[in-house]
């Protein structure tokens, strides 16, 4: 029996985390069997690496939550292909893909991801594109936004909680990369702090260089590396250098591809994101790699990081208490491996590429059994090509 037929949909063009987990996620899936397509624009990151990947993408460009025409085609699309299941992996795909299923003839079951914590907003609009029946299932990637879709009105039972992955074979311990180093002029005397996230208001390179100052204006010697989307352009070196920054303090290396390269070299691994985090990629693939973690108390953060366990929180938006926190673990070495080591066990239990594509896989069965879109062969089929343990099983059930 064909499998059910499954779309990964997103409007992304720049590289993000979020777009990273789409392909990361269809990739293991499809390893265990399952058809699944992805439809992203043409003209961006996203559509690329799914073909270097194999994915053979589907052009489909979201322009706005309203954008009726792509949802026409994407309602054909459902059509033509037969999809069973539509996932959105971002908030225009989740609009889009919302309008479509009202416009196609056999509407699929209609899944979406939520990635970040923010509140929906609670204008007529957001209330339907949260509220609709057509949605069968939120994915939250932490219970803070499964929280914040319930607030919103979500019925609690349509919101299951399954976490970001990490490539445990990709982001694993390394020794210090000494090539990339000297590229970067950093003296293995002075320990490396590192933010590695795209820049944005929320996302906490404000707060990150407050901290850089304070601790420089104390006289301790550290570099603060900032690595991400647009993190090396005129914003942020400005309020770096109205803050007493000088070139031998910060690096701005803008967008890269060689973060486990640049985890390497860290001391210690920033989030200092002041609201909407979701599940930190970055923290994430940081005890992957056993690298110290300090990070603000904002969304998903305080699921990662168990402040003197597994790292150092501190309140988000204070620069005073980042600081405080980067200084306590550069002042404690030994306490700081030992908080890695615990961050990098808890990663590997629970937030592996491989266990969270089977809880997706799972949450997928229920959805389709229950609608009865595919046989209890295929089901099974699936069940054996995607094998989830026990401990997994129970606990997607009482996250629902």
């Amino acid at each position: 029996m064909a499998s059910p037929r499954v779309l990964f949909f997103s409007e992304s063009q720049g590289w993000s985390g979020g777009a990273k987990q789409l392909l990361r996620l269809a990739e293991r899936l499809r390893a265990g069997g399952w058809d699944i397509r992805v439809a992203c624009p043409r003209d961006g990151q996203t559509f690329r690496k799914a073909e270097e990947m194999g994915l053979s993408p589907i052009d489909l460009h979201p322009r706005e939550d309203y954008d009726v025409p792509t949802a026409w085609r994407l309602a054909r699309l459902l059509s033509r292909e037969g999809i069973d299941l539509l996932h959105a992996h971002h908030s225009r795909a989740h609009a889009v893909g919302l309008i479509a299923s009202y416009l196609s003839r056999r509407p699929p079951l209609f899944v979406v991801t939520r990635r970040v914590s923010f509140a929906p907003q609670r204008n007529p609009f957001s209330l339907f594109k949260y509220r609709s029946g057509r949605i069968s299932g939120f994915i939250a990637v932490a219970g803070s936004i499964r929280q914040a879709l319930i607030s919103a009105g979500v019925e609690p039972s349509r919101v299951t909680v399954i976490p970001s992955g990490v490539d445990l074979d990709t982001f694993t311990p390394r020794p210090r990369d000494e090539a990339l180093a000297a590229e970067l002029g950093l003296d293995a005397r002075v320990p490396v702090v590192g933010k590695i996230a795209n820049y944005g208001s929320w996302k906490g390179q404000d707060v990150a260089l407050a901290a850089a100052s304070r601790l420089k204006a104390q006289g301790r010697k550290a570099v603060f590396l900032f690595a991400g989307r647009d993190t090396d352009g005129p914003e942020i070196r400005g309020k770096a250098r109205a803050l007493g920054l000088a070139d031998a303090d910060v690096r701005f290396l803008g967008f890269r591809e060689d973060v486990p390269r640049l985890l390497s070299l860290l001391a210690v691994s920033l989030n200092a994101a002041t609201a909407g985090e979701g599940l930190s990629g970055a923290l994430r693939e940081s005890f992957a790699m056993n690298v110290p973690v300090a990070a603000s108390d904002a969304g998903g953060n305080g699921e990662l990081v168990e402040d003197g366990v597994t790292g150092r929180l501190s309140p988000a938006g204070d620069a005073d208490g980042l600081a405080r926190a980067v200084a306590s673990l550069l002042d404690d070495p030994a306490g700081a491996k030992r908080m890695a080591e615990e961050g990098r066990r808890r990663v590997a239990e629970r937030y592996g590429a491989d266990r969270v594509a089977a809880l997706t896989a799972d949450f997928y069965r229920s959805l389709l059994a229950g609608a009865g879109r595919a046989s209890s062969g295929d089901i099974a089929a699936q069940a054996s090509s995607t094998p989830m343990s026990r401990q997994d099983s129970q606990e997607l059930e009482t996250r629902k």
